[in-house]
């Protein structure tokens, strides 16, 4: 791997070698959050609400995914972001459908004018992008493997690490299994681990044994989502993720989802994340067991970066 991207997933990771990342990126949904009727929170509340809990998150993480509407830049500007806390960005525009499964379009966007140049040039330690993905719609699915594949070249370019968030969701009408559902999880990490990224984040499969099988399937360190899961239940799952491979968690409603708004309530997300790290350390593989440790000549940064 890259020297580069190996600095910026160091310092996404906790010292052991973890990554415990609290997601912040949320866009509408988050707004509800504040207010059912989204139209009404203002964007000096949005960012001052992101901003008081990211730096309640921050204390506790390693790593911070803003989006960059109403939470990255300013976080960077006024200090919110510790020095020693990574970064992560969203490059995509999310569209929230509450009355539709999965919750949102399923169409993929990148943000217009959002790049991986700009993000390195802001000192972005990562990019993220989520995938509504069904291997079975056949022309789509090919296009967002291209895409993936070209991003993380785009990417690398930057010496940016991609993260890759592929969904699995339900046709409308359809009634999937618990195995339907684990096998599409696994099978989607093994077709996106071979395009160029460099950590995914995952749903978790539903069992210890498809956790194993999607630990198989991945040759990049990958980490748990917790997608609207309460935080009980995402704990449990983190344990046996972990212990199966996980390399850490990248966990947003679950640790906070209750605590916007609440400043009384923000001390509880920082226990939050604690008992989820404790997990982590204490079942989980860190990231750079996955990452072949490279020959360093004593000539190495001469041809570096040709």
């Amino acid at each position: 791997m890259d020297l580069g991207i190996v600095r910026r997933l160091t310092r996404l990771a906790t010292d052991d070698g973890f990554f415990c990342v609290a997601a912040l990126d949320h866009p509408e949904n988050y707004l509800a959050l504040l207010d059912p009727d989204i139209t009404r929170v203002s964007y000096e509340t949005a960012v001052e609400s992101k901003l008081d809990l990211g730096a309640a998150l921050a204390r506790h993480a390693s790593g911070l995914l803003l989006d960059p509407v109403y939470a990255l830049g300013q976080a960077i500007a006024t200090g919110a972001l510790p020095r020693d806390t990574g970064l992560v960005a969203p490059i995509e525009v999310l569209a929230y459908r509450p009355d539709t499964p999965p919750g949102w379009d399923t169409a993929t966007r990148l943000r217009p004018k959002w790049t991986p140049e700009k993000m390195a040039k802001l000192g972005v330690d990562g990019v993220k992008l989520i995938l509504f993905y069904r291997a079975d719609l056949t022309e789509t699915a090919a296009e967002q493997r291209k895409l993936v594949a070209d991003l993380a070249a785009d990417c690398h370019a930057w010496r940016l690490p991609l993260i890759v968030e592929p969904i699995w969701y339900p046709l409308p009408g359809e009634e999937p299994g618990e195995t339907q559902r684990a096998d599409a999880i696994v099978a989607s990490a093994a077709e996106f681990t071979l395009l160029g990224l460099d950590i995914l984040k995952m749903q978790y499969p539903g069992s210890a044994g498809a956790c194993r099988d999607l630990d198989a399937a991945a040759t990049v360190p990958w980490v748990l989502l917790s997608e609207g899961a309460g935080f009980d239940d995402f704990a449990a799952q983190m344990e046996v993720a972990a212990r199966a491979g996980a390399s850490g968690y990248i966990a947003g409603r679950a640790v906070w989802g209750d605590a916007v708004g609440r400043t009384a309530a923000l001390g509880r997300v920082g226990e939050r994340l604690d008992a989820l790290n404790a997990i982590v350390r204490a079942h989980g593989r860190p990231w750079a067991e996955r990452v072949p440790a490279g020959a360093i000549t004593p000539t190495w940064y001469e041809a570096y970066g040709e």
